[in-house]
């Protein structure tokens, strides 16, 4: 209070308008700064998901390599880096945290418009996901050290839904036998050499897919089922592919699209009867327009049962903790994103 420079200050005419002004054209700076971001988040909802600062960030310096693969993992939630060509001009791959490589079937050029080549990405993920999945599930081709982890599981179940229901037409003896066909596939997944840690985790993945599957044929069994219209058979989650190559789900009267958003090798969930109930109400909900609100104390895999449910569906899945400090402002605009995007979020 004692610096002279303060009292200088006071002398000064005109302070307090000059001062009004500054804080005025600060605001108009702030307001369009506020609509500038808002229409690249438009034009982009992904970037909904992230903060002001890393979205200037990434609008600035839209072709350096290091910025990119910083923010990439915050816009897409399997993909923990990407791969770029010899010129650092194109996006080639898309890895995970745990080190596996999907080539893109066409190469993402990098531009100064990040958004057009942020969708371009987003785009030739989904593509390519959904063409090496109709070739596995074609060909039957069940390569664990070439294809992703994701494209073996799905392609298994979409196998095994087939086989199911072939089974199921042919009565208790048929499922029998597919049953002792998916201990033999088992005993060959157990006994498969996993000394690569991203090898065990395909081969982990496969076995816990394939375990349920058998879990449902039991229960097939178990209920004399004979016909597809039955019950036991209705609840399961199936899987089928159309004439198109695009993966469809159905759980009894709801049918949903395969949306092919590239998990990485995000752990399974073991299934229990209380995560199939979920998966009931939770799709037969969507299917109706609403939402969902799993009820429970804490620790007893709530969450994680709805991540689970979102990876099946080929969904990003964001875990938002809502308490009294919570932004509902920024939850509001988070909201768009997830409804634009069409992920699912966890409150």
């Amino acid at each position: 209070g004692d610096d002279p420079r303060v009292f200088s200050l006071l002398r000064v005419e005109g302070l307090a308008e000059s001062l009004d002004a500054i804080l005025d054209q600060l605001e108009r700076c702030q307001k369009a700064l506020a609509e500038f971001l808002e229409q690249k988040r438009q034009a982009f909802p992904r970037f909904y998901f992230i903060g002001d600062d890393d979205l200037l960030e990434i609008l600035g310096q839209a072709k350096n390599p290091a910025v990119i693969q910083s923010h990439l993992k915050k816009l897409f939630a399997g993909i923990f880096k990407v791969k770029f060509s010899e010129g650092n001009d194109q996006i080639i791959a898309m890895c995970s945290l745990d080190g596996e490589e999907v080539p893109l079937v066409r190469p993402v050029q990098i531009s100064d418009a990040v958004e057009s080549w942020l969708q371009q990405l987003n785009a030739n993920m989904k593509a390519t996901l959904q063409e090496m999945i109709a070739d596995a599930v074609v060909s039957g081709a069940s390569d664990i050290e070439r294809l992703p982890s994701q494209v073996l599981c799905i392609a298994e179940v979409v196998g095994f839904t087939r086989d199911c229901e072939a089974a199921i037409g042919g009565g208790r003896a048929a499922l029998g036998q597919l049953r002792q066909s998916l201990m033999r596939r088992l005993a060959e997944l157990t006994s498969y050499p996993n000394d690569v840690p991203l090898t065990a985790l395909k081969v982990k993945a496969l076995v816990l897919d394939l375990i349920h599957n058998m879990d449902v044929v039991d229960q097939l069994l178990a209920a004399g089922t004979q016909r597809l219209d039955d019950w036991q058979w209705r609840k399961q989650l199936r899987y089928y592919i159309t004439a198109e190559g695009q993966v469809q789900m159905k759980m009894v009267s709801a049918t949903f699209d395969y949306t092919y958003e590239y998990q990485g090798n995000a752990p399974k969930l073991v299934h229990t009867p209380l995560t199939d109930k979920c998966y009931l109400t939770l799709t037969q909900a969507m299917y109706m327009g609403y939402g969902g609100n799993p009820y429970g104390p804490a620790g007893t895999g709530k969450t994680e049962s709805v991540k689970a449910l979102g990876s099946a569906f080929g969904r990003q899945v964001l875990v938002f903790n809502c308490d009294e400090n919570f932004d509902f402002q920024a939850m509001g605009r988070l909201f768009v994103g997830l409804c634009q995007v069409g992920a699912w979020g966890c409150f």
